[in-house]
C-alpha cells in the first residue's frame, strides 16, 4: 500500500545519501565552528533532488560554507591536479592556485603550497571530488556525474574560469556543467534542473535563483 511505498523511498534516500570519509568528518566537525552559517534566500518553493547547482566559488569561502550548510546532499566537481598525488596537488597550488586565483607572489606561493599539499590529499579524498579534466577524460566526469544524479544526489559546479582569479560577478561559464545536462537527458529520457546560486561573502548569504529545465 501507500504506507509501503512510503516507506521504500525513505529507505532509498537513506541509501543514497551521501556519506563523507570519516576523516572529512572529523575535519568538519572541528573547522566548521570558524563558518558562519549564511542566510540562504530560495526562490523556489522546493529543491528537486537529482539536480545540477551551480556556484559562484568566491574564494577558499564557498566551498566550505556549501559543505557545511546547503541543505541537500551532493558531489562537488573539481580540478583533477587536487585527487592526484603530492607532487601535482603541490604544483598545482604553487604554480596555479595561490599565484594566479589569490595572487600571491612567487615565494610565498611555494610557502602556502607546501604547508597545505600534505594534507590536501586527505581533504579531497574525504570530500569525494569528482575530477574534472580539460581533455578526452571529461568523460568519465560526465559518466559518474550522471549515476550520481540518477540516484537522486546532486552535482555542484563552479563554472567559472578561475585562471585569473576569483570574481564577485561571474564573468563567463564554462560549458561542462550543459554538456552532463544534455547527456543526462538523453541517456534517461527525463528532464533535469539547473539551480545557479550566487553566494554574496560579504553579507554571508546564498542565493538560490529559479531552477530551469534542460527540456
Amino acid at each position: 500500500g501507500c504506507y509501503d511505498e512510503l516507506m521504500e523511498l525513505v529507505e532509498k534516500i537513506k541509501k543514497e545519501k551521501v556519506k563523507r570519509r570519516p576523516f572529512f568528518r572529523f575535519f568538519k566537525s572541528i573547522t566548521k565552528i570558524f563558518i558562519k552559517k549564511p542566510k540562504i534566500v530560495n526562490l523556489n518553493e522546493t529543491l528537486e533532488n537529482g539536480s545540477i547547482f551551480l556556484c559562484n566559488h568566491s574564494g577558499a569561502t564557498g566551498p566550505f560554507v556549501l559543505e557545511y550548510y546547503f541543505p541537500r546532499d551532493f558531489h562537488f566537481w573539481g580540478t583533477y591536479e587536487m585527487t592526484m598525488g603530492f607532487k601535482e596537488r603541490w604544483k598545482y597550488m604553487a604554480y596555479k592556485e595561490f599565484p594566479n586565483m589569490r595572487h600571491n607572489n612567487k615565494f610565498m606561493s611555494i610557502i602556502k603550497a607546501s604547508a597545505v599539499a600534505p594534507f590536501s590529499g586527505m581533504f579531497y579524498k574525504g570530500l569525494q571530488l569528482i575530477p574534472t579534466y580539460p581533455d578526452g577524460r571529461l568523460k568519465k566526469t560526465i559518466e559518474t556525474s550522471m549515476n550520481y544524479l540518477n540516484k537522486n544526489s546532486n552535482i555542484i559546479i563552479f563554472p567559472e574560469d578561475i585562471s585569473k582569479g576569483y570574481f564577485d560577478v561571474l564573468k563567463s561559464y564554462f560549458s561542462g556543467f550543459w554538456l552532463l545536462a544534455k547527456q543526462y537527458v538523453e541517456k534517461f529520457k527525463k528532464d533535469i534542473k539547473i539551480y545557479n546560486m550566487y553566494f554574496k561573502k560579504k553579507t554571508k548569504t546564498l542565493i538560490i535563483d529559479k531552477a530551469i529545465s534542460v527540456k
